[in-house]
């Protein structure tokens, strides 16, 4: 031990150098210290240190992350984290020490230095939630996962396996609040597919600065797993399941949307067909009416959808007739309890519940795009599913304008329900009408989130042109359009643009 200590601790150097090393020394450097610390048994580094303790309680982990998490491992499998993780220590479990090494470890870990160490990073968290899992308290693991993709991903914006194992995690515990650091983080990036050699040119190294976090979360480097194509329809699912708990129903349709819009091959998933289910009722729920498929769905995957869930897409039909007709719920009632058979096995009965309850609240809100004012007796009389009981509509109406959700005013020129007055206001007025300064502030928030946009659209557009199949085309291309100009045809601005893809075309000679 007495050796081995100061190889652990030899990198980074300590005290910190007047010079900072470059990128190449530091990929050197800390890649031969992995390969030291590979070779070192795991009994070695669980034996303990001369005069009592644990390497554990003499490493710091913001400082020595790589020697931390290894030795972490070999303390919770027995075996440096090589074995499989059905082979947990009973000492590493919710509250005791180990565990609470392993919560300061995710806390604290060098955010460079981790780059190296994904494949056992991503153990620990998947030892963690089966851990948890084992001893009934899933929702022990959710806080580690949490800050582990996190600190490795400040962005959240490229998706790994931790992504769809902490959303479920959060899912099966009803931890919704805690799951939305994550899942408010949009997701712009899969781990990269692209060619190596083209990629590597441009990033070489891990300890690089990257532009994204695509570049360096990829399948080598082991920060995710080989992801499959039901990974992000669990997720999204997962994510929109979330939200439905939260009642963010904007957010829900966005998820189930990505769910339902992934491209198929034959036929939809039975992933898809759940979320289609989920997607009519939401949309219900938050715009007040059936919407139509998004365009990019493919008329055959459109027409499974329809086939398969006609029991839905009939209850939204009436959901849509009923409010235009101003009909009362009954019909929605009757439809929904005729349904039963689908809705229990779908395990959707709680939102066909909500549905009904929205019926009454965008029957109301249908009347303000025809009528600039109503009393409460003629609400009731078109809305109330007793048309006698002005006193209850005149509470309910109350109560949607406070709620924020009705943008209207109602006078009460008496203590007669019936006469209260109710006036609808546009956007630019009204309880919910936006100052200047929440204008402005709205405005600023919206050109942030277009610029994150662009700068994630214009790396998609970098992978996209060093895809081999995208080269190819490009080559095809190329050579077509000087064919044509050879033949006598003017070369015109539009066929020089693909000249700005020439050093795609240097970059994969050798290829």
């Amino acid at each position: 031990m007495d050796e081995l200590l100061p190889q652990l601790l030899s990198f980074p150097p300590h005290p910190e150098p007047t010079k900072s090393l470059s990128d190449s020394e530091y990929d050197k450097h800390i890649k031969n210290l992995v390969h030291h610390i590979n070779t070192v048994p795991a009994s070695k580094l669980t034996s303990g240190v001369p005069g009592g303790g644990d390497l554990l309680d003499i490493i710091d982990p913001s400082k020595n992350t790589l020697p931390y998490l290894y030795t972490l491992l070999a303390h919770i499998c027995g075996s440096g984290g090589k074995q499989k993780a059905g082979s947990i220590s009973d000492s590493f479990s919710p509250g005791s020490a180990l565990w609470q090494k392993m919560l300061e470890f995710v806390e604290r870990f060098d955010k460079r230095q981790i780059r190296y160490a994904g494949t056992e990073l991503r153990r620990l968290l998947d030892i963690t939630a089966t851990k948890a899992k084992r001893v009934s308290q899933p929702w022990a693991a959710i806080p580690s996962i949490r800050s582990a993709i996190l600190r490795v991903d400040e962005s959240g914006s490229t998706f790994t396996s931790s992504h769809t194992t902490f959303a479920h995690l959060c899912l099966e515990t009803r931890a919704y609040t805690a799951a939305l650091p994550i899942l408010d983080r949009n997701i712009f990036h899969f781990p990269s597919t692209t060619n190596k050699s083209a990629e590597n040119s441009m990033f070489p190294y891990l300890s690089s600065h990257h532009d994204t976090s695509s570049t360096f979360i990829t399948p080598d480097s082991g920060l995710s797993a080989k992801l499959e194509y039901r990974d992000h329809l669990m997720y999204f699912l997962y994510g929109a399941m979330i939200y439905m708990g939260l009642k963010k129903w904007k957010r829900a349709l966005l998820f189930l949307e990505i769910v339902i819009m992934s491209p198929v091959v034959n036929n939809v998933s039975m992933i898809q067909v759940d979320a289609y289910k989920k997607w009519v009722l939401v949309s219900l729920l938050y715009h007040g009416h059936p919407l139509h498929l998004p365009k990019t769905i493919s008329q055959q995957a459109s027409k499974q959808y329809h086939a398969i869930c006609k029991a839905y897409d009939g209850l939204a039909e009436v959901f849509k007739d009923g409010i235009l007709n101003e009909e009362s719920d009954q019909r929605l009632i009757a439809e929904a309890t005729a349904g039963e058979a689908w809705w229990a096995p779908d395990f959707n009965r709680s939102l066909i519940v909500q549905v009904i309850n929205a019926f009454r609240q965008f029957s109301v809100l249908q009347l303000g795009k025809t009528f600039a004012a109503l009393t409460v007796a003629d609400i009731a009389r078109r809305t109330s599913p007793d048309p006698n009981d002005y006193a209850g509509t005149g509470e309910y109406v109350i109560h949607l304008i406070s709620s924020g959700v009705l943008n209207a005013t109602i006078s009460q020129p008496s203590t007669d329900p019936a006469s209260w007055i109710l006036r609808f206001s546009d956007s630019t007025s009204g309880p919910l009408s936006r100052t200047e300064e929440e204008q402005h502030q709205h405005l600023e928030k919206q050109t942030r989130k277009i610029k994150s946009l662009m700068e994630h659209i214009r790396e998609a557009d970098r992978k996209l042109s060093l895809n081999k199949d995208y080269i190819a085309e490009a080559k095809k291309a190329k050579k077509t359009r000087l064919n044509d100009v050879e033949g006598g045809m003017e070369e015109n601005a539009w066929m020089t643009q693909g000249d700005a893809y020439e050093h795609d075309e240097d970059m994969m000679a050798d290829l």
